[in-house]
């Protein structure tokens, strides 16, 4: 699994896949003993029943070849050589007894195995057949001719006529087609006891066993499906078309499937074929199969459980603690958490609660601390009246009275009433923009009226004449703007002797999705570098409660103290040539 997507994970998926990585290998290694060991004993008890299909196939051969030995005995029987060749020149009553006795032979023959249900001997000299029970009806031509094909008279091979089964033979064995043996030698075997037999070897009764003739000309069966019975005959066709003549395979039969198990017995040209359901034959191994994914599912379960329980142990507690300190984290330091049991996190709930309360009371400190220190500078700054700004404005007053230039004096002393006024008697830390505002023009028209020769102030639109009524709501802090258009007169446009120019403004703008109010003061002083610009731009960046307050400063910190650190002076090249300083204010946070 990705790391990557794995740190992603909240707590309790995390704990159910740690518990799954160290349950999973011993798992795996109980599955594979699991199937290592149903592997061997599968095999096991597949070559257990290979072996006893060996064993009763064996059983079968013996028994056959111990009748095909008796058959073949009687073969060289002297009254069966007599009655086939002396017959004519017998008399009546030694023709008698010599058949007697090879009934007598027949049945001992017949007693001597239970899968023997009669015996024929015909006698082609005579025109006879011999068996058990006396003379019978004459073989045909048909059923000599099956005899006359076989191989040898010693041939062990079943053969299947008229829905008998038979081991025949002829004596001497036929050489060319027009030869009549002396006799042929017939066993016809009891096909219920076969069955029976068969039976015997599927003691259970759960599946079936096959007794087929060569190129399955005939076929017994313990089993009365006919289904069944018909897919094992094909099956065993097609491991016959493959030159098999033992094997395994599992087959299905409609939804059961089956361990079929064959071997051929070359000398009597049979096979035996034993087919019985897996789930009688493996059925252990299934239900030890089965036993261990109910032992895998119940475990996984019993994971899940166990890491539910830890999940709401552990995790819940610190989804709490984490939750408490996001809101923290937001400002939010009337947040309390609390824990009944007296464990650890009761312990870590109580010095939370305990920090919250400290933090509230610091950050309340600091708070006061700050706003006392801001009023200071403020009143500072307030007091800082330059005695320059006062001596020359009221020699300038005097000038103006003395040349008698009334309606200049009358404004002057007007524009000097309003801006002591300000700077001296209201003492609110916030006012409107507009009130900063008409303080400024207060203070550009003394300026002017001192240096009109020198240099001139243009002054953008009112914020009462602004088109969005919000400009109009905006509440800014006490001397802001002045002491930025101050530090043009006296700084930016020190060394000039004429046409300076002071621009005052204001736009609007936007920075990453926020509104902003813009107050932009600009000059064309010259002198200034892009190096000292740069410079003062840091100064206002690193600027701290310890640093040294200028006027620039003062104003720059207080406006990020009121909107915050998006808020602020940016200082840049102005496009009249000397300093452009950037006033910025975010909407919403200022009201």
């Amino acid at each position: 699994m990705n790391m990557t997507v794995f740190r992603r994970f909240s707590v309790y998926p995390k704990i159910v896949i740690a518990f799954l990585m160290v349950v999973m290998p011993l798992y795996m290694l109980g599955f594979a003993m699991n199937k290592s060991g149903s592997s061997r004993v599968g095999a096991e008890i597949q070559q257990s029943l290979e072996s006893r299909v060996h064993f009763y196939l064996s059983s079968f051969e013996a028994e056959f070849l111990r009748i095909v030995t008796l058959r073949n005995e009687y073969v060289y029987d002297g009254d069966l050589q007599d009655v086939s060749v002396i017959a004519p020149v017998m008399t009546q009553y030694q023709l008698a007894q010599a058949v007697k006795r090879i009934m007598e032979k027949l049945k001992l023959l017949q007693s001597s195995s239970l899968y023997v249900s009669d015996i024929q001997v015909h006698i082609p000299l005579i025109q006879r057949t011999i068996s058990t029970d006396g003379f019978v009806d004459p073989m045909s031509e048909e059923e000599l001719l099956v005899f006359r094909n076989m191989k040898n008279n010693l041939d062990t091979s079943i053969v299947s006529w008229n829905n008998r089964l038979i081991i025949g033979g002829v004596y001497p064995e036929v050489i060319s087609p027009s030869q009549e043996p002396l006799y042929a030698f017939e066993v016809e075997l009891s096909a219920d006891k076969i069955r029976q037999s068969l039976m015997d070897v599927d003691k259970n009764r759960v599946g079936g066993v096959l007794l087929l003739g060569e190129n399955m000309e005939w076929a017994v069966s313990s089993d009365n499906d006919e289904t069944a019975v018909s897919k094992m005959k094909t099956f065993l066709a097609e491991e016959q078309s493959r030159g098999l003549d033992h094997g395994s395979r599992s087959i299905k039969v409609d939804d059961t499937k089956y361990l079929a198990i064959y071997e051929r017995s070359p000398v009597l040209n049979t096979t035996l074929l034993v087919y019985m359901p897996e789930r009688e034959v493996l059925g252990q191994l299934k239900d030890s199969q089965i036993w261990l994914w109910w032992l895998s599912l119940t475990s996984v379960l019993i994971v899940a459980i166990f890491s539910l329980w830890i999940y709401r142990l552990i995790h819940r507690p610190v989804r709490k603690l984490v939750h408490a300190l996001r809101k923290v984290e937001k400002g939010d330091l009337g947040v309390a958490i609390y824990h009944k049991p007296e464990d650890e996190f009761g312990y870590l709930y109580k010095q939370f609660n305990a920090m919250v309360r400290r933090l509230q009371v610091l950050i309340h400190e600091v708070y006061e601390q700050k706003l006392r220190s801001q009023r200071s500078e403020l009143k500072q700054l307030q007091s800082q009246i330059n005695p320059h700004f006062l001596y020359n404005s009221y020699f300038v007053l005097h000038q103006t009275v003395q040349l008698g230039e009334t309606d200049k004096a009358l404004r002057l002393s007007k524009h000097l009433g309003e801006y002591f006024r300000y700077i001296t008697r209201n003492n609110a830390d916030d006012v409107l923009l507009l009130t900063e505002w008409n303080h400024t023009l207060a203070y550009v028209e003394i300026q002017m009226l001192r240096f009109s020769r020198r240099m001139e102030t243009r002054c953008g639109q009112s914020p009462a004449l602004h088109s969005d009524i919000r400009i109009k709501e905006i509440k800014v802090p006490k001397l802001i703007l002045q002491p930025i258009v101050e530090n043009a007169y006296e700084h930016g446009l020190k060394e000039t002797l004429s046409d300076g120019i002071v621009e005052l403004k204001l736009d609007q703008g936007s920075e990453e999705g926020q509104e902003l109010l813009l107050l932009i003061v600009e000059d064309n002083g010259a002198g200034l570098t892009d190096e000292r610009i740069t410079e003062m731009n840091r100064q206002l960046a690193a600027a701290t409660d310890e640093t040294e307050t200028t006027g620039m400063i003062n104003v720059h910190r207080r406006l990020q103290l009121k909107f915050g650190d998006s808020s602020g002076l940016v200082l840049s090249r102005s496009t009249l040539g000397g300093l452009r300083v950037e006033m910025k204010i975010r909407y919403e946070d200022s009201k």
